[in-house]
């Protein structure tokens, strides 16, 4: 069945905005005429600029005057990606020709099409969704979809970069690897690849990105580094990775971000599950201490040695592949 108008009810982190990048190139393919309205949380529009007619800014306010808005624009098929109460009881509301999303009791009634996620929420879901619905899949990954670009100013960067995103959101901190390890990796790069570190990340990672940089001059001096926590916006970002040589991150939405741009791209994994959220571009690798414990998503864990026990080296090698021009994907 071919859609005229097309609404999507987003999640609310950049990772996971990524995943949507080929759900909507899928829609376009097999509805060549749609017109695709992304309601979203307000700090995530500016990653959003050129892939939809419409952004709808979804503030956790004025919930009413958010259904009439939805109910107004008659969509033909509303997908909701998020499984939140309110995205769901929108989603009742809307009056759309066909719902569709994932399994959430006691909400699951709300939806046309509905799925039970396999995993976690990541583009094989999305895909499945799709599927659901009886699209042609025609993209199969986010790399080379994402359009957005900003002003980065008169920053002072050489020829040649590597973005580092060492931080993870306060409720994520099981994902973080050690701040001395970052620092020595930021040495070896710079030392033996001529890669100036820029570290990026939002205003709470400015302190532990400040540590890393300490801590890595103090060993050499007149290593050069950047620090921009919480100094650039989503799409000005972008346009920083898209300059870079190289991105090495835990796994968090940055990486992701320069996974879609096809920047070669190494992510240190611990408690998360690269199968479902690792990279998607040919140029990327995941790194990961290959413990039995893993993937857990302990929140906490008693230990944390999924991250305590990987080494520079092992973050530092995939670095050297990458740089060397050996882009066969694997982990």
């Amino acid at each position: 069945m071919s859609y005229r108008k097309i609404g999507i009810l987003h999640l609310n982190q950049i990772g996971d905005l990524a995943f949507a990048l080929p759900l909507v190139a899928n829609l376009r393919a097999n509805c060549p005429e749609v017109e695709i309205h992304s309601i979203m949380k307000p700090y995530l529009s500016g990653l959003w600029q050129g892939q939809v007619e419409r952004i709808i800014a979804r503030t956790g306010e004025d919930r009413l005057d958010l259904i009439k808005l939805v109910r107004r624009e008659h969509y033909d098929l509303l997908i909701s990606l998020a499984r939140s109460e309110e995205c769901l009881i929108i989603t009742a509301l809307s009056g759309a020709g066909h719902t569709a999303g994932f399994h959430k009791p006691p909400l699951s009634w709300t939806l046309d099409t509905c799925l039970k996620i396999e995993g976690h929420n990541c583009w094989h879901n999305n895909r499945r969704l799709l599927e659901a619905l009886g699209m042609t899949i025609t993209k199969n990954d986010y790399v080379g979809l994402l359009k957005a670009s900003g002003d980065i100013g008169q920053l002072d960067l050489p020829e040649r970069f590597a973005v580092i995103s060492p931080g993870a959101s306060i409720n994520r901190q099981a994902k973080t690897w050690d701040n001395a390890k970052f620092a020595d990796l930021i040495i070896q790069l710079y030392s033996g690849h001529g890669l100036m570190p820029v570290l990026v990340g939002s205003s709470e990672n400015a302190e532990p990105n400040r540590q890393i940089i300490a801590a890595a001059q103090a060993q050499l001096a007149e290593l050069p580094a950047l620090d921009l926590a919480g100094h650039l916006s989503l799409a000005p970002l972008c346009s920083l990775l898209r300059r870079a040589s190289l991105f090495v991150g835990i796994d968090s939405g940055v990486m992701h971000l320069a996974s879609s741009l096809d920047i070669p791209t190494v992510g240190i994994f611990g408690p998360t599950d690269d199968h479902y959220v690792g990279p998607q571009n040919a140029k990327s690798r995941v790194v990961k201490a290959g413990l039995g414990c893993q993937p857990c998503y302990l929140k906490p864990c008693e230990h944390l040695n999924c991250m305590r026990q990987l080494e520079t080296n092992a973050v530092m090698q995939a670095c050297r592949e990458l740089l060397n021009g050996n882009n066969s994907h694997h982990s």
